[in-house]
């Protein structure tokens, strides 16, 4: 069983993004890594060379793409106080135009009856 702690991971676009050591649990190696915040076509490669060791070198390519329309959460927990402000923007327009539509300005003659109690 292969007991190196030494392999690297390179995740490259043109040149390498991600470099990171693999870890050695029972013969596997893993890692985790976030992915970088560009889009484009990417290779996991693993170049192992080592004196005594037969050379290693392995190369899978994927794409990284942004997430569909469909793909992202229904409502997203940090767009909360746009919601907010939103609802708050069409309660107040409702309550504008009840105000606006159903005011009236008192007529003369009842401005004139208040003076003559006052």
């Amino acid at each position: 069983m292969f007991q190196g702690n030494d392999v690297q991971l390179e995740f490259v676009r043109i040149d390498p993004f991600v470099r990171t050591t693999l870890k050695n649990s029972n013969g596997a190696l893993t890692t985790t890594f976030k992915l970088p915040d560009v889009y484009g076509v990417f290779k996991f490669v693993v170049d192992y060379r080592r004196t005594g060791y037969t050379h290693l070198y392995d190369m899978q390519q994927m794409s990284v793409r942004p997430l569909w329309h469909t793909q992202y959460e229904r409502f997203i927990r940090s767009a909360y106080p746009y919601y907010a402000s939103s609802f708050s923007m069409m309660i107040g327009l409702v309550l504008f135009s009840f105000i606006f539509l159903h005011y009236r300005e008192p007529s003369k003659g009842d401005a004139a009856q208040q003076k003559k109690t006052n």
